[in-house]
């Protein structure tokens, strides 16, 4: 259909009229349209593997969001961290607490995740790339380059899933190569001197071998200026990008009916620090206190009054500044490197009426983080983590069909081993010492999934997965290592000099400590199609979540006489939850509406928090050790809707609403011991609001003129804390974000130009954050400012 450029007065106040009415429709828990190209009539159906078979999305009985690639670009998805801004009740940080970098992240769905990075930690929440399970933080924030599709299931996932997860899963499904050669390229200029580059050909080898190569390159200037003392730009910067990443996948027919696909991929990451401000200063802290005592002369005591607010070599306040200055006085280590690698072998037998999966992979993750957690030139704390990982997984899968198709069924068989090694070289100007250690880790699952059609409309689904997991950790390394007064106030005296030991003492006793569980965790659904284009559904599902060693020690712990390390050692035990739902799906008026909702309530028990404790009770150290512990039980509802329409053949409004209302019910005693408060708590990274509008019109579209569309995209999260300890200035008031971008595609379609900017009305947030009221700081990780971009791509 073609249209003039100029569109009239009538279609813009129809947009408008549309915009409102879907934004006041209550809505959470859909997938996302499919294409930015107009159709003649009705929605694009969309495909997804979430049951690990190929369905529409609306004959899943489950909460799951799907974006394909197209819609992807359509909503400038850079990384899988985008994502937070399209599905309801999701949470996805693009920078872990404290982790320096590293291409870490931490994600929470439905009030389920964590805010740890460490090895020891098993995330709540599964990311998976073309089926393979990421088991750590780090090296877990994935680019979205050359996806075939995007898909998050929300909820409980381990009777289809090779790996149990609790909270849910995100799989990133990379685009399989083509029996015809195709291929494009891609470059992006912007804000920050951003340059990115991307491509990928594909195409057949031979006649029965296929094969796919793509690639990335994208960077750009760092956001947050290192200030000197004085406010000066010492032309240092942090939060830049520097990424290059590519992914090979060769596809082979090697019978009739054999397929086998080996894929290798690999990124690389040169970056500074992340875009950290210190956000609190603490002057009486443990650490800080006994700093400021060591400056001579008492002038940064209290008793020398508002004259230390402005003496350099004082720790406090004078060195926070506001988030939207984007500024840090940060003068200490500041790079942030890591490099991925991936091998994978699929293969796929069609057995008859059956499947045989079988996925092998491989994975290594290097990281090296250095950086400075104080602001302060004078008061230097530094933190270092060097971190090497591998992993290795087997899935088997059975999948067909019996009984005249009126059965399905999924069986599996999985197992993972985890391997690694995390070292803290921590440089505190007080003391200095080496934290981290060694693990080793097994996890074996069986699971299955049955579902049968009593009915044409009538379906019921039962599943079981049992798990046997064993974790181990060796402290060997940790070791506390000198007192040096890593400082350049001269005659500075180090009070803090033997507070905890002699130099060289280990920090824990080395060796290897086990521990094991077993779960066995169900799932049982019905949904019934009340006609063709309405379904119901029903659901009751268990997940669990390994447990995990607390990694960092300090001060040095030693046994005594007679007692056994292993009686001490710090360890959380798993997670369980329990998860009920309800939902309904439906496509109305001829597929030109689609709108989908559910409800849940979840009882989740033994919840793994990282929260910091007073090792020696009154002694001097304060509040400053981050330990895992099974603090609190919550109970959590919500509810979800997505809603997609079609308005006009030129108009495509989508949109989300998402509510979580989780709350604390039980703590533990320990938990209460370090954080009286804790009962008024609330759950960390779990806006109780999510929402999103979006809206797609396609100005002209004809084989002369070409493609014009306009998207415009609006999202807001309501207020929420970023930590355990509902910190306030690590508290995020609620905030929405616009986004908008023009592309036009030439004739032939071959030759696309797009322009846009992100977060136009420059919002500045809070992305991260960790507080330490032992040294006595408190940072944010802040949001990339307004920014512009310009891309041009063309296709084979």
């Amino acid at each position: 259909m073609e249209m003039g450029i100029g569109v009239s007065r009538r279609r813009l106040c129809l947009m408008a009229s549309a915009a409102a009415l879907l934004g006041a429709t209550p809505t959470a828990g859909f997938a996302q349209d499919d294409t930015a190209s107009s159709v003649s009539v009705g929605l694009e159906e969309i495909t997804v593997t979430a049951r690990r078979r190929e369905e529409n999305i609306q004959s899943a009985p489950l909460s799951v969001s799907a974006f394909s690639n197209a819609a992807l670009a359509e909503r400038n998805v850079q990384s899988a961290s985008d994502i937070t801004s399209f599905v309801p009740n999701v949470q996805f940080d693009s920078a872990a607490s404290e982790a320096g970098g590293g291409a870490s992240s931490q994600i929470s769905i439905r009030g389920i995740g964590q805010t740890d990075y460490v090895l020891t930690v098993e995330p709540a929440v599964g990311v998976y790339l073309d089926g393979v399970y990421i088991g750590k933080s780090m090296g877990s924030l994935l680019d979205a380059v050359d996806l075939d599709r995007l898909e998050v299931l929300r909820g409980p996932q381990g009777t289809l899933f090779g790996k149990n997860t609790i909270g849910g899963a995100i799989q990133l499904i990379s685009k399989r190569p083509t029996d015809t050669f195709e291929g494009y390229g891609e470059l992006t200029t912007g804000s920050y001197s951003r340059f990115d580059a991307k491509g990928a050909i594909s195409g057949p080898l031979s006649e029965t071998v296929r094969a796919r190569l793509s690639g990335a390159y994208q960077s750009r200037h760092g956001f947050v200026k290192r200030v000197t003392e004085t406010g000066q730009d010492t032309g240092d910067r942090q939060g830049n990008m520097d990424r290059l990443s590519g992914r090979l996948a060769i596809e082979a027919d090697v019978t009739s009916n054999l397929t086998a696909t080996l894929s290798f991929d690999g990124t690389r990451i040169r970056e500074q620090s992340p875009g950290q401000i210190l956000v609190k200063a603490d002057e009486g802290a443990a650490f800080s206190g006994a700093y400021n005592a060591g400056v001579p002369g008492g002038v940064c005591l209290p008793g020398a009054g508002a004259s230390r607010f402005g003496n350099p070599f004082c720790y406090n306040s004078q060195w926070v500044r506001p988030l939207k200055s984007l500024e840090t006085t940060n003068s200490g280590p500041n790079y942030s490197n890591t490099d991925v690698y991936g091998a994978g072998l699929n293969l796929e037998w069609k057995l008859g009426g059956a499947t045989l999966k079988s996925i092998t992979a491989w994975r290594k993750v290097e990281v090296d983080v250095a950086q400075d957690i104080t602001a302060s030139p004078h008061y230097f704390n530094f933190i270092e983590q060097h971190i090497k990982t591998e992993q290795f997984s087997q899935e088997f899968q059975l999948l067909g069909d019996l009984m005249e198709d009126k059965l399905h069924y999924v069986l599996g068989l999985y197992y993972l081993h985890e391997s690694g090694k995390q070292l803290f070289p921590v440089q505190l100007t007080l003391v200095q010492f080496l934290s981290g250690g060694r693990i080793k880790n097994d996890s074996y699952a069986a699971f299955g999934q049955l579902t049968y059609d009593l009915t044409d409309q009538l379906s019921i689904t039962g599943g079981l997965r049992y798990s046997d997991e064993t974790r181990r950790f060796n402290p060997e390394g940790q070791i506390l290592q000198g007192y040096v007064a890593q400082t350049d106030v001269p005659g500075f005296v180090n009070l803090f000099d033997g507070a905890v030991g002699a130099p060289g003492t280990p920090l824990f006793p080395a060796g290897w400590y086990s521990r094991g569980s077993k779960s066995t965790t169900p799932m049982v659904s019905a949904n019934y199609k009340f006609n063709r284009d309405v379904m119901g559904y029903a659901s009751f599902s268990k997940g669990f979540k390994g447990g995990g060693f607390t990694m960092r020690y300090f001060p040095p712990v030693i046994p005594a006489a007679g007692t056994d390390p292993d009686d001490i050692v710090s360890y959380a035990g798993p997670e369980k939850a329990t998860s009920y739902e309800i939902g309904l799906k439906s496509e109305l008026f001829d597929r030109r509406l689609r709108f989908n909702v559910a409800a849940f309530y979840t009882d989740y028990k033994d919840i793994q928090v990282t929260y910091n404790i007073d090792p020696d009770g009154a002694g001097p150290i304060g509040a400053f050790v981050p330990v895992l512990a099974n603090a609190a039980s919550a109970k959590i509802k919500g509810v979800e809707v997505e809603a997609s329409a079609r308005l006009a053949d030129w108009l495509r409004l989508d949109g989300s609403l998402g509510y979580t209302d989780a709350d604390y019910k039980d703590f533990s005693a320990q938990a209460l011991a370090n954080y009286p408060a804790a009962g008024s708590f609330r759950v960390p990274n779990t806006p109780k609001w999510t929402y999103n509008i979006g809206g797609t019109a396609t100005l002209f579209d004809s084989d002369d003129k070409g493609t014009a569309l306009v998207r415009v995209d609006y999202a807001y999260r309501s207020g929420q804390f970023k930590e355990f300890s509902n910190d306030p200035t690590l508290f995020q008031k609620g905030f929405g974000l616009l986004n908008a971008s023009a592309t036009y595609k030439l004739p032939g379609d071959r030759i696309e130009l797009s322009a846009g900017a992100t977060n136009l009305t420059d919002k500045t947030y809070i992305v991260s954050g960790v507080s330490n009221t032992g040294i006595g700081y408190t940072q944010a990780t802040v949001s990339r400012p307004r920014e512009w971009f310009l891309r041009a791509k063309y296709r084979l």
